[in-house]
């Protein structure tokens, strides 16, 4: 008989134990199942989430066979399952004096110290579970890795899990939860590594393909990640979310003629997704098609007002039309939804400042700052905009501060040279050209454009000479 086939048969037995137990409690009349079988149905019931009915198989079973470990343990683990952690504790320290090297009774206290926040006690636990697991690390090392999975702890999770993957590079639950874990982190190429080792051993599960498809995605690897959309979607058409996926892929490769298809096909199965609208939107404003955009961002919020990126990519076709008002109205709806997105706050600071409000602009402009002061783009507007407005020191000001928060970006600190150049304080300026020019010569062009009058300075050519890569 081939492992298939017995794998198979096991199942079936464990099945028909389970339905003559579940008749045993509706007729009253208990049958003997000896401790294997016991062990195997409150499994079961555990895997479908019915601990009540798993923790009658326990009192059952301990009843027919009071001094089963196995069945201790399985109190144990149906106590965790229902919160009860000091209970399992005391339960499993009575197990413990009887088999102390039983990897199991480790496990469990780990887990049972985890849930109640006792790392210390828990990595003690589980460091005995790993000392006396003999045959059976990799799986000890894998229900370790997801005891900390759902604690949120990612980076512990790898930890063990990686060491369960040395122990055996076979083990496919160990190879998934990897993959799913460093795509967690960020770690793409490594998601990347494992979602494919585990498609060495199962190329055939749908789910590895379309999270693979993710990783590339997010890897900017888009030709790939289409290629794990369409390998999932052949083995499950019924995977919509990967034609969605499709479409975002798509559309960040700027094929958006291909990302419409993929929504509109997605669409179909799902008509009432206010994000596919959205997205096509999107889509239809890349193309530069505004009327059909604004069709799709006004269906995305008919269907979901609270659908802020629908309201704010309406507000950006109102402000390319210089439909300033209706713009400002669509902003604030979108700033309400959610107020901690820096691009809500730098448009609305813009279409302030397009209708000469200069207050609320930089208002808008400061919020966004809050939010997000890494965007260099935000800084130079914001100084220019008060340039522009004579108000040249507070400009210098706005691009200091900017050039503290941003020290290794050149743009800025070229920006700052050139209002510093404007100001006649030519020994700052040549301090911040000086730090530009190490940062990134090649944009030195930029103060040129931006202080025509630089380019005749003796001195600001000296330097840049000095710095300049290529020299005869």
């Amino acid at each position: 008989m081939s492992e298939e086939a017995r794998d198979y048969l096991d199942e079936e037995e464990v099945f028909d134990a389970l339905n003559r137990f579940k008749y045993s409690l509706i007729s009253g009349q208990k049958q003997y199942f000896d401790i294997a079988v016991f062990e195997d149905i409150i499994n079961q019931l555990l895997e479908e989430g019915d601990i009540e009915t798993s923790e009658l198989a326990v009192l059952q079973g301990l009843q027919i066979h009071p001094y089963a470990i196995p069945l201790h343990i399985k109190k144990a683990q149906v106590l965790i399952n229902k919160g009860n952690t000091a209970e399992a504790l005391i339960s499993l320290s009575y197990t413990e004096q009887i088999e102390s090297t039983n990897p199991d009774i480790h496990l469990l206290k780990g887990t049972a110290y985890s849930i109640e926040g006792d790392d210390k006690n828990a990595i003690k636990a589980f460091g005995l579970a790993i000392k006396y697991a003999g045959g059976e690390l990799d799986e000890i090392l894998y229900h370790i890795g997801t005891v900390y999975i759902q604690a949120g702890n990612f980076k512990l999770a790898a930890i063990f899990l990686e060491k369960g993957y040395k122990a055996n590079p076979e083990n496919e639950e160990i190879i998934y939860e990897l993959g799913f874990i460093f795509d967690q982190l960020g770690l793409k190429a490594k998601s990347i590594f494992y979602y494919n080792r585990y498609l060495d051993i199962d190329p055939f599960n749908s789910t590895a393909w379309y999270n693979l498809g993710i990783s590339y995605n997010k890897s900017d690897e888009y030709e790939e990640a289409i290629k794990a959309y369409d390998f999932a979607l052949a083995l499950n058409p019924g995977l919509h979310q990967a034609v969605f996926n499709k479409g975002n892929t798509y559309a960040n490769m700027g094929k958006f003629a291909e990302a419409i298809d993929c929504y509109n096909e997605y669409i179909e199965g799902d008509p009432n997704n206010d994000e596919a609208y959205c997205y096509l939107g999107e889509c239809y404003f890349n193309l530069e098609n505004k009327k059909v955009a604004l069709k799709y961002y006004r269906k995305a919020t008919k269907i979901n007002h609270k659908n802020d990126n629908a309201w704010f990519g309406a507000a950006l076709i109102m402000l390319t039309e210089k439909r300033y008002r209706e713009s400002i109205v669509y902003l604030k709806k979108a700033i309400k939804l959610d107020d901690m997105v820096s691009d809500y706050w730098f448009s609305l600071g813009k279409v302030y400042a397009e209708t000469s409000k200069l207050e609320k602009a930089i208002d808008s402009l400061e919020n966004a700052l809050v939010i997000e002061p890494g965007n260099t783009e935000m800084w130079i507007y914001y100084a220019e905009l008060l340039h522009n407005s004579d108000k040249h020191n507070d400009a210098i000001n706005i691009l200091k501060k900017g050039s503290v928060l941003n020290n290794d970006n050149a743009d800025i600190k070229y920006w700052l040279t050139a209002y510093l150049l404007e100001d006649n304080n030519e020994k700052e300026a040549f301090n911040h050209l000086e730090k530009a020019l190490i940062l990134d010569f090649s944009r030195h062009d930029n103060l040129f454009e931006i202080c025509p009058k630089a380019a005749e300075n003796d001195s600001v050519r000296k330097l840049i000479g000095e710095y300049n890569p290529i020299k005869s």
